[in-house]
């Protein structure tokens, strides 16, 4: 825990680096720091580098557009320290002009490590997503829609932590997969039933609801997403089973007697 004595200097040293330092573009803003005199494993505290970062989001205030070059820096030359500061004032930022700092983010994920991925959805993105989610869902669908795997399984595991804390965004949610279900699919398959698994755990009712509106289905690709996503058993799921099993198409009947089997084993657990 910081002591209120160093709370005191880190914010002092942290005006003095916006006015003197940062409009010069000396980026090395662990002149802030450096003195800290512990040490966890050999580095500064990650506490330290949080208090520094929202000093520094404070103070550079109005002026915080001024300073894009500075978090770019932080981002790409600074190692963990920068990138955790640039998490941070990205989060208080983000919301005061999405179309700027949105690309800047964008950027980030599409250069981040599977650590740095996840902290930058949780930290900067999941905040504002739940303050304003009409304006910031859409950037996430286009991390579901990514070329890079581990974008699209993160933010599918984003938009579940999402779902948890507003249940009331499910339906939309939802919808906007179901919208993509007529066309093919591919690698995205498979992040559709990982969402689809968590809507049955979280709400069965908009689970149930989703079979029944596909119940006269006889599309391979969304009996797949269906049947692969079959966590509980349920009377109306087996009866729309059973008929897929009697299709003609082969691809359609192996996916619902596989699904059939599961059912029945889901059912003895009952």
């Amino acid at each position: 825990m910081i002591t209120i004595d160093w709370k005191e200097r880190l914010t002092k040293d942290t005006a003095d680096y916006v006015e003197n330092k940062l409009p010069n573009n000396d980026y090395d803003f662990e002149i802030i720091y450096n003195a800290y005199p512990e040490r966890v494993n050999g580095k500064i505290p990650n506490e330290v580098i949080v208090f520094v970062a929202n000093a520094l989001a404070n103070k550079i205030g109005k002026k915080h557009a001024q300073f894009i070059p500075f978090y770019k820096y932080l981002w790409e030359k600074k190692g963990e320290n920068g990138k955790l500061a640039f998490c941070i004032i990205l989060s208080k930022l983000v919301a005061k002009n999405p179309d700027l700092y949105l690309p800047i983010l964008d950027n980030a994920i599409n250069t981040a490590s599977e650590n740095d991925l996840v902290t930058l959805l949780e930290k900067v993105m999941l905040p504002q997503l739940r303050k304003n989610p009409n304006r910031f869902l859409p950037q996430v669908y286009k991390w579901t829609a990514s070329h890079k795997e581990k974008i699209r399984k993160r933010a599918i595991d984003l938009l579940i932590k999402l779902m948890k804390k507003d249940p009331h965004l499910i339906d939309d949610i939802v919808q906007h997969f179901l919208n993509q279900w007529y066309h093919p699919l591919g690698d995205l398959a498979k992040n559709h039933i990982t969402l689809l698994k968590a809507v049955a755990k979280l709400n069965p009712d908009t689970y149930l609801n989703i079979w029944r509106q596909f119940d006269m289905s006889r599309d391979p690709q969304i009996a797949e997403l269906l049947c692969n996503s079959i966590t509980f058993y349920h009377p109306e799921i087996d009866q729309t089973v059973e008929r897929w099993t009697k299709s003609g198409n082969a691809r359609l009947k192996k996916t619902a007697l596989a699904a059939q089997k599961l059912l029945q084993k889901k059912k003895s657990q009952k």
